[in-house]
This record gives C-alpha cells, structure tokens and sequence, in this order.
C-alpha cells in the first residue's frame, strides 16, 4: 500500500475517533463536526508526522518523474 493511502487513511480514522468520541460526549449538530475536524487535525499534526513526511517524499518523486519525462520528451522534439 502506498505512503499517500495509508496517510489518507490514517486521517479518515482520527476524524471517525474523534467524531465518535465528541458525539459520546454529548455534542451535537455544527459543534460535534467543527470539533472533529480540528480535533482529528490537531492530533495528525501530532501522532502522523512521519507518515506525512513519507507521503510528501512520494509525492514529490511522482512529479519529479513527471518532469524529467518531459523534459526529456521536449530534448527530443529539440534534436529533431
């Protein structure tokens, strides 16, 4: 599985946890999703650093692969 899945994945979680969490605390309508999604924030900033670090790292080699690609692909049409 790759590094930006499991990211993504591990975000979707957090929020779930704690969307569950402040509903069982008895929050309720805009507060209950204004809590959870800063709370779920808070939280991966904290606990998927290095996760996030290996996602950045594969995203960035992603659109390094794509440039080369066509840089390559413009020296070509340039020779010809």
């Amino acid at each position: 599985m790759n590094s930006f899945l499991k990211y993504t994945l591990a975000r979707l979680g957090l929020l779930a946890a704690t969307f569950g969490l402040a509903w069982l605390a008895g929050l309720r309508g805009i507060w209950l999703y204004v809590l959870a999604f800063l709370g779920s924030g808070v939280i991966s900033l904290l606990v998927l650093d290095n996760q996030r670090a290996s996602m950045g790292g594969s995203v960035t080699n992603f659109f390094t692969r794509i440039n080369d690609r066509i840089d390559a692909d413009t020296r070509k049409e340039d020779i010809d």
